[in-house]
């Protein structure tokens, strides 16, 4: 048995010593013995480089859960040795062995621990120093923090959400988890409130989490007779980005950069597919290497998609270029590339859906085609049935982004990977459970 005092004290020491690293690299504390530093030490001056710990801490976990996540869908095969890979293709996402979701599950929860924190910290900075001048720095914790929920909401069927290093905490409880996208709404709201630049990439993570929060209500339980999510509050939100940013094809990246290799981690998205070939973008998307099929495309640098992608565009019957655009994204960094949250493209899929499912056609063609023509593909003037238009769109706007399983599940339309007998197969709506690595250690979890 895992001692859980032991794992929780070691969290932090990794998370304050991460961020002490920044504090030491930009501000020159004032200590008697600079030995002798104390978590009850830190202060305002600190506040900027936790923040940036946080931001480290955040990018790690979304890489490495991102990993088992994209396996577990149609948009990886594995091709690798680990049999923990092949369980998750073939379906098998229930399981609280699988050793990949456990290593991401410490990564996981450390990032939504340490939000929580610094969120808490700033929060008791500007209340009481009367020195607070950190708003852009308490507006990015607020960011990160929602990042964290909607990831976890996104991702789980249930998760232990504690704000204690040495207590336990309890599970949500798996009918509880979209209360998470409401913890992420709340954060934003909170750093809108504080009035910053950062309002478009802010508004659009609100209608992401109102969007997804509908996603959620139709996976739990499924739901594939009504699957279209209608969200006036997504909605609201992703017009006020999309008329706020000058970019019209605008993303937030989680990035990730060879000066900074602590935000990678053990088993992230990135390494498993770009350097170990632990699996490879799948052949429902691209052509493989044809000198080493274990790898993804061998040149997507090269600027021709039809050598590079096998799934085509089916209204111009081409190689889709938006999909193009995220595997060369993702492939041409090998190990660190840049992970989209949320972006412009999928803004107008939130329009467009939200308008399908109120059998407002106008709308919908309006979205889908603002979204072809950053592609310069063939408007959509009703060649193919909406629904099925849509579901492309989404598949290669938000390809590698974390969305696939539920629209797997909801659109009812399974991975060609999963087996007959898997999780995803015989109980649709399932999604990563709470690890074993908690379960040993936390007396709460059955």
């Amino acid at each position: 048995m895992k001692n859980w005092y032991f794992i929780k004290v070691k969290f932090q020491r990794i998370i304050i010593i991460f961020s002490l690293v920044f504090v030491l690299g930009n501000c020159n504390l004032e200590t008697e013995n600079p030995n002798n530093l104390l978590e009850q030490g830190l202060n305002l001056r600190a506040f900027g480089p936790m923040v940036n710990g946080l931001e480290g801490v955040l990018v790690r976990a979304y890489g490495n859960i991102l990993a088992p996540y994209s396996v577990a869908s149609d948009e990886m095969i594995w091709v690798g040795s680990r049999d923990a890979w092949q369980q998750l293709n073939f379906g098998n996402v229930s399981n609280p062995n699988n050793e990949f979701v456990d290593a991401a599950y410490f990564y996981v929860n450390e990032a939504r621990y340490w939000a929580d924190d610094v969120i808490a910290r700033g929060e008791e900075f500007k209340a009481s120093d009367s020195q607070y001048a950190n708003d852009a720095d308490l507006v990015r914790a607020y960011l990160y923090g929602a990042i964290i929920y909607i990831v976890i909401a996104d991702m789980f069927d249930d998760f232990v959400v504690d704000s204690s290093k040495f207590e336990a905490g309890s599970p949500v409880g798996e009918g509880n988890m979209s209360g998470l996208y409401d913890t992420a709404i709340g954060y934003i709201n909170k750093a809108i409130a504080l009035g910053t630049e950062l309002n478009p990439e802010l508004n659009a993570l609100i209608a992401r989490a109102e969007f997804s929060k509908g996603v959620w209500a139709k996976t739990n339980p499924v739901n594939t007779t009504d699957p279209l999510v209608s969200s006036p509050a997504a909605v609201a939100a992703a017009k006020a980005a999309l008329e706020s940013h000058s970019n019209p094809d605008f993303a937030h990246l989680l990035k990730t950069d060879a000066s900074a290799p602590q935000t990678v981690g053990a088993l992230d998205i990135a390494g498993e597919v770009n350097d170990r070939l632990e699996m490879r973008i799948s052949d429902e998307y691209i052509i493989p290497d044809p000198e080493n099929e274990l790898k993804s495309p061998s040149s997507p640098g090269d600027n021709k998609p039809e050598t590079t992608v096998s799934l085509n565009d089916p209204i111009d019957d081409k190689a889709d270029p938006a999909l193009y655009k995220f595997v060369r994204d993702f492939t041409v960094p090998k190990t660190y590339p840049d992970y989209p949250v949320v972006s412009a493209r999928e803004l107008h899929l939130i329009i467009a859906e939200h308008a399908l499912a109120n059998n407002d056609q106008d709308t919908f063609t309006a979205h889908i085609n603002a979204i072809r023509e950053l592609d310069g593909l063939t408007p959509y003037t009703g060649q193919m049935d909406a629904k099925e238009i849509l579901i492309h769109t989404r598949r290669v706007n938000l390809f590698l982004q974390g969305r696939r399983i539920a629209d797997h599940y909801r659109f009812g339309l399974p991975s060609t990977y999963w087996t007959s007998n898997s999780d995803a197969t015989s109980s649709p709506g399932s999604f990563f459970p709470i690890t074993i690595s908690e379960i040993q250690a936390n007396p709460n979890v059955n």
